[in-house]
């Protein structure tokens, strides 16, 4: 489980399911580059630090119901994530590089050294695994693996009432 500290924003009863609480939570962005010691020469910490929005909102489901001002922990599965990551980036890249292989094929066969079906099939195989990564994605977006839950409740905030 990839974990998380978050601030709990809001509570809120989902409109489809009175019975299902929701909690907006804010998560502070954080990089791996905050320990790496090569960050100081790196393109990618300076991107992230000029990255203006440091902040991230999250409907969460609420299981342990906490209230506005509540810290807490959230986690998402690993093995979602990483499944989510290869079928997003991964694809794409392959049927580029397939489309690229289909192409070269056939501008080996018409004799034309040009190029232009390589360059075409590979836009097309970039194009269609990016479609594939889009429906992809909205088809699993709520699917249990894919989605943060709270483990853990670090602060409290009292009420008063």
């Amino acid at each position: 489980m990839i974990e998380e500290r978050a601030l709990v924003l809001d509570t809120l009863f989902d409109s489809s399911n009175y019975s299902i609480k929701i909690a907006r939570v804010k998560v502070q962005r954080t990089s791996s580059c905050e320990s790496c010691s090569l960050k100081s020469g790196c393109g990618q910490s300076t991107l992230t630090k000029l990255s203006s929005n440091n902040c991230l909102e999250l409907d969460v489901e609420n299981t342990l119901n906490v209230k506005s001002g509540d810290e807490v922990l959230i986690a998402i599965p690993e093995s979602g994530l990483m499944t989510a990551s290869l079928r997003i980036y991964f694809m794409p890249l392959l049927l580029m590089v397939l489309g690229a292989v289909i192409g070269d094929l056939l501008d080996s066969l018409s004799g034309v050294t040009s190029e232009l079906w390589t360059m075409l099939l590979s836009l097309a195989g970039l194009i269609i695994g990016f479609y594939w990564a889009r429906l992809f994605s909205q088809k699993q977006a709520f699917h249990k693996d894919f989605l943060p839950k709270m483990t853990k409740v670090f602060i409290k905030v009292e009420s008063f009432s």
